[in-house]
């Protein structure tokens, strides 16, 4: 594919990413988002799976999370929408059905309510912005010194453009394809940091050992 071609698309999948975030906004996971947690003590240890059945007999097709919280396994977190409608009454539905399956004596008080609000993406990126400014202040020094014979600033702007272009496109698919934004999403960003850096740097140094064999 023409090279032109390439960047020609790179660069409208950006611009539409941005054009989603800004209109749309991104997809959060239930985690991220406007939230009910449901906080279940039942006093003796069963399966994340049990439970979680038990739940969607309940509350039906609600998008919902369900994790073990203490390590003995006997309490649960249950998080979903907010919007749930007849909330009380569910929740009523929910003891009596873990009382009959798990033959437990809980009573619907037991369940803890807890209303969490929505989670800003910028406030989940924001303990990783001053380790990754200092990495790429680092890496960038690096390559003042150790590429300086083959283009300095040719180097610099590739590292810094090529960089931000992917995490970008990162973004703007995660924003097109409708991906929720989870746990998982900060950690891929890294690696995809990560890989980008050592891709960049392993061809610079082949351009470099190039340069010097030619300047024998």
């Amino acid at each position: 594919m023409n090279k032109k071609i390439f960047y020609a698309i790179l660069i409208c999948l950006i611009i539409a990413g941005a054009i989603v975030i800004a209109t749309v906004g991104l997809k959060t996971d239930i985690t991220y988002s406007k939230n009910l947690r449901l906080d279940v003590y039942l006093g003796n240890e069963y399966t994340r799976e049990e439970v979680e059945t038990i739940a969607k007999e309940v509350f039906g097709n609600e998008r919902m999370l369900v994790q073990q919280v203490e390590y003995y396994g006997d309490m649960f977190s249950i998080t979903m929408s907010q919007e749930v409608e007849e909330l009380d009454t569910k929740i009523e539905q929910l003891t009596n059905k873990l009382n009959e399956k798990l033959k437990l004596e809980l009573k619907a008080e037991n369940i803890t309510k807890v209303y969490q609000p929505h989670i800003r993406l910028s406030s989940v990126l924001r303990p990783y912005l001053l380790p990754l400014a200092i990495s790429m202040i680092v890496i960038l020094v690096y390559v003042l010194i150790r590429f300086r014979k083959i283009g300095v600033w040719k180097t610099l702007a590739l590292y810094v453009l090529t960089v931000l272009a992917s995490e970008l496109l990162y973004l703007s698919i995660l924003a097109i394809c409708r991906v929720p934004i989870n746990r998982l999403v900060t950690p891929i960003g890294l690696a995809i940091y990560v890989v980008v850096i050592t891709v960049i740097t392993a061809r610079q140094e082949k351009k470099l050992t190039v340069y010097q064999e030619e300047n024998k």
